[in-house]
């Protein structure tokens, strides 16, 4: 989806056109975001009052893990795909493939643990290491 070769503008208009096309599930969004290279952690993840927005995390390329699953849930929100009001962050180191930062929950579902795909959180909790639950107001992510 984003390339290094995009510029700002370029990464805001591919964003804004996924944005705007119809969704009839949550994977559907997932399987989007699954071709984002990720880099290296730019979120502070302990701390999400410095946690960017989404367009600022698109327009400035902050592609770290964490960073990737704001945007899901920006989206998933967006479309209404998630259904609780209060939204869970868990901060994780994932045994499997070695990666750390943000993954979502809603209801037992967890997005961005495998990226593209919805595991249940039984399989997070096997195979990562939990270090804190961000548990945050939907309202934060309405932009």
């Amino acid at each position: 989806m984003f390339f290094k070769n995009h510029s700002a503008n370029d990464r805001l208009s591919i964003w804004r056109s996924l944005r705007q096309k119809e969704f009839t599930n949550a994977k559907e969004i997932l399987s989007e975001y699954k071709s984002i290279k990720v880099c290296s952690r730019y979120i502070d993840y302990y701390t999400p009052k410095s946690w960017p927005n989404p367009f600022e995390i698109v327009s400035e390329g902050y592609f770290c893990h964490s960073g990737v699953t704001l945007l899901i849930t920006s989206h998933l929100l967006h479309k209404n795909f998630i259904s609780c009001n209060e939204i869970e962050l868990p901060v994780i180191s994932n045994n499997i493939d070695g990666t750390h930062g943000l993954v979502l929950v809603d209801n037992n579902d967890v997005y961005n643990f495998v990226p593209g795909e919805i595991v249940d959180l039984e399989f997070v909790k096997e195979n990562s290491t939990i270090f804190t639950i961000h548990k945050l107001d939907k309202k934060q992510f309405t932009y």
